[in-house]
């Protein structure tokens, strides 16, 4: 779990170390969220959140993420977004801001990199 402190509001997240190795590590995190959205297809029923792993660039990180399915699919669909805990470090921009989470858009060559690593390739 993250030890860093949760500060809600701001227009962007803590920024630190190399952007490529951050963009490496939150999709990392990333494609485990991928085999949890791919175990939850066969819950039946289906439930109405599920606990997804923050995507932060924090490697020790393990903070759970409650969302629903249109949730998780609403942010997957640009290979540059990740799902991340309020005031864990993520470098990029903050698009969305919800109870529990932001939801954070890398840029430039952490775009890139982000895009080139996503799972879902082409269908993101």
């Amino acid at each position: 779990m993250c030890t860093r402190p949760p500060p809600r509001g701001q227009g962007s997240v803590v920024i630190s170390g190399d952007e490529k190795k951050r963009a490496e590590t939150e999709a990392t995190f990333r494609a485990a969220n991928e085999r949890i959205r791919a175990a939850e297809r066969e819950l039946d029923p289906p439930m109405d959140r599920v606990p997804y792993l923050c995507e932060c660039d924090d490697v020790a990180c393990r903070e759970p993420i409650q969302l629903t399915t249109a949730e998780y699919e609403r942010l997957r669909a640009d290979g540059a977004t990740f799902v991340v805990a309020h005031g864990h470090p993520s470098e990029g921009d903050v698009v969305e801001e919800h109870d529990g989470y932001l939801v954070v858009q890398k840029r430039d060559g952490g775009g890139e990199v982000a895009r080139a690593l996503d799972p879902r390739g082409e269908d993101a």
